[in-house]
């Protein structure tokens, strides 16, 4: 049952009616204002330095309130308010057009995110928090109760950050300054990458198999096709493209993006990470971050992923051994290998010719257009809920679309916004996610709403063609419209119990490896004929999928498989490892620095060799965007969804319609809406109604 936090007046909010608000009254049911036309690199500066003036203030003003009560309930309300103020000068470094204001805005991002650590880091706001008794991070007696799990994170987090712990004020002050490098060195290489500019030249025919080669852009100076290293661009020149000297060059630049410029930011944040985790305690940045996760040490998560390396294996050799067939059928010779380049290409081709599948051929069936109307339909009807464009919002590019979500109930009241920003540009994220725009909160005027936005790169529509997304594409939409309803339909009473996640600067959001689990469970819909029959439509005569190719489709799921997941495995296992301590590693009875260790266990999981002189991991966003010791939260997350989907599938199984409002609005009560104000294991207990299994996860890999 939501609690009704609109109306809601909590007492330990009543004395607080004088303190200065940093968020404007009446603006918490509208969209935020996000356009930036008029922002430059100096209104981000001076934005920023508001912010932090006010922040600090609220802090101030919330120690000194009599009761223990009254101080978190004005440090709620100063994180709420700091939260929502930071998005304007945070998200332009993941959209703006102009190189220079992307620049500050990353500068703002970390200068905020200080501001939040310093603030964390307080050991007089600690005393002024702590009981009179006992240190107050029991942890029993807080699922059901949000003022006292507040409490609890609260506390918890200025111990983590080094209060409490008798150090003294230079052991915080060494902490807080290498974290602030951390920070700075992560949104260096972040930047990196979206600003990343490289292209290849390639002629027609060296293009062969692509299909629509007209996707590239003509280099006048050539005459030749411009690949960008974008995965728009990439994407299909290594699932199509029959030339293998193209592939390769595509595979070999993609894995040396930005080495040059991001190899020595990587290893400088492994050092600083373990130093700090050292210096609170901890005997590593992996125990140090896993301690806050579901799966509690680094151990658990490598018992785990090792545990999957041992069920995929199997998997992994049957499939090397029939791609590498399918080479040698095409080369000719007994001695060829596979390559990096050749995965995706034969893994494509095998499912085309063995399992009935064209990627390129399918692509017709999935307009952008006709597919994002009917992904918000089917989340619409699932969940109970009513999207309206909002046709004035604010934002900050033409492209940009901005929605109110409404509930379907009598009330009909608006519960949050969403915008989507889904196409590439120059300069923008480069990458797919969701990045959260203002947080659920209370403040004595009532509940601020959630907002987020998608923001994507698929596949652009070009003068006189629209928009045909890859299979992949729509299965990555679906997923990533998961998060934003996971965020709107937050209904947290705090901000630090909001939706969120670390590309933001603000502290908030559930276990990391409890985040995708949401997103996870929805986009297995995404796979069943019910599904695929409302999501395709032919560009051309709007007939959907055939029976055939729907089966056809839903059946190659989980095929081909085993070479994607051994090298995930791989990547998640280098994530703990290099988080374990300082190189060098020992890894097969051997010791490596980061890099060689990287290739080392890509080549040892996957059977195939890295390419020469590279560091892939340079261009990874992951590990310096919140990851870091939590890579292995996706296979982690995938596993607890596989399980909440069975609750689903039980549906289809009987004959009836698996997009079921009943259960819908069931899963968004116990799993959605709660975000942070429960355990996530809680979470899916409710929903369950029993301790969440893997043996779903496990049969998936059996049958593939």
């Amino acid at each position: 049952m939501r609690h009704n936090i609109v109306t809601r007046r909590a007492p330990l909010f009543q004395t607080l009616r004088t303190m200065p608000p940093l968020v404007p009254p009446r603006t918490h049911h509208q969209p935020p204002a996000l356009s930036f036309s008029h922002t430059t690199p100096e209104t981000l500066k001076r934005e920023a330095a508001d912010i932090k003036h006010k922040f600090i203030q609220s802090i101030e003003d919330a120690k000194k309130h009599d009761s223990r009560e009254d101080r978190f309930a004005a440090l709620s309300l100063a994180l709420g308010d700091a939260s929502t103020a930071s998005v304007r000068v945070t998200l332009p470094s993941m959209v703006h057009a102009d190189a220079d204001v992307r620049a500050a805005s990353n500068s703002a991002k970390d200068y905020l995110k200080n501001m939040f650590d310093e603030a964390l880091s307080n050991e007089e706001l600690y005393q002024h928090l702590l009981p009179v008794d006992g240190d107050g991070v029991n942890k029993e007696n807080i699922n059901g109760n949000e003022d006292a799990r507040f409490q609890f994170n609260i506390l918890r987090t200025l111990r983590r950050n080094g209060c409490g712990l008798g150090k003294g004020v230079s052991t915080r002050s060494t902490v807080l300054e290498k974290r602030r490098k951390i920070e700075e060195l992560c949104t260096n290489f972040c930047a990196a990458i979206n600003e990343h500019d490289e292209c290849l030249l390639f002629a027609n025919d060296e293009l062969a198999g692509i299909g629509d080669i007209d996707r590239y852009p003509i280099d006048e100076a050539t005459g030749k096709r411009t690949v960008s290293l974008k995965a728009p661009d990439t994407t299909p020149v290594l699932k199509f493209a029959s030339n293998s000297d193209t592939r390769r060059r595509v595979t070999e630049a993609s894995s040396r993006k930005c080495q040059k410029v991001n190899t020595q930011r990587f290893v400088e944040v492994l050092k600083l990470r373990d130093e700090c985790a050292k210096i609170l305690g901890y005997k590593s940045h992996s125990e140090y971050m896993c301690e806050i996760k579901m799966v509690a040490t680094p151990e658990n998560a490598e018992s785990f992923l090792l545990e999957l390396v041992d069920a995929y294996e199997p998997l992994r050799e049957r499939e090397m051994a029939l791609l590498l067939d399918m080479k040698r059928q095409d080369v000719g010779g007994e001695t060829v290998a596979l390559e990096q380049w050749d995965m995706l290409y034969y893994t494509g081709k095998y499912k085309a010719e063995c399992a009935g599948v064209d990627e390129a051929a399918l692509r017709s069936y999935f307009p952008l257009e006709f597919v994002k109307k009917t992904i918000c339909a089917i989340y619409e009807k699932l969940l109970g809920l009513k999207f309206e464009l909002v046709d004035d919002a604010q934002v900050w590019h033409e492209d940009v679309e901005c929605y109110a979500v409404r509930s379907s109930r009598e009330e009909n009241e608006v519960i949050g916004h969403f915008y989507l920003d889904i196409h590439p540009r120059t300069g923008k994220y480069s990458h797919q996610c969701v990045y959260p725009l203002r947080p659920s909160y209370s403040t004595k005027d009532g509940r601020v709403l959630p907002a987020c936005v998608n923001v994507g790169n698929l596949t652009p529509s070009r003068e006189g063609s629209p928009s045909m997304l890859l299979f992949r594409e729509v299965e990555t939409f679906f997923h990533e419209f998961g998060h934003v309803m996971h965020c709107v339909l937050t209904n947290a009473r705090h901000s630090l119990h909001s939706w969120a996640w670390s590309a933001v600067p603000w502290y908030g959001g559930v276990e990391q490896d409890m985040l995708e689990v949401p997103s996870m469970m929805l986009e297995n819909f995404v796979w069943q004929p019910e599904v695929l029959r409302l999501l395709s439509k032919h560009e051309k005569d709007g007939s959907c999928l055939s029976e055939r190719d729907i089966e056809a489709l839903s059946e190659s799921r989980f095929l081909m498989t085993g070479y994607t997941r051994s090298k995930y495995l791989a990547m998640a296992l280098y994530d703990l490892k290099v988080h374990s301590g300082v190189a060098p590693y020992e890894f097969e009875g051997n010791e490596y620095d980061a890099i060689s260790l990287y290739n080392a266990m890509i080549e040892k999981y996957t059977g195939v060799a890295p390419i020469q002189d590279s560091f892939a991991a340079a261009s990874w966003f992951h590990l310096l965007l919140g990851y870091d010791a939590g890579y292995y939260g996706y296979i982690y997350s995938e596993m607890l969804a596989a399980d909440l989907f069975g609750e689903f599938a039980q549906l289809s199984n009987s004959g009836k319609s698996l997009i079921d409002t009943t259960l819908g609005k069931r899963y968004s009560e116990f799993v959605l809406s709660p975000c942070a104000t429960l355990d996530g294991q809680l979470m899916l207990q409710k929903f369950l109604e029993r301790e969440p299994s893997k043996q779903a996860f496990l049969e998936r890999i059996s049958v593939a």
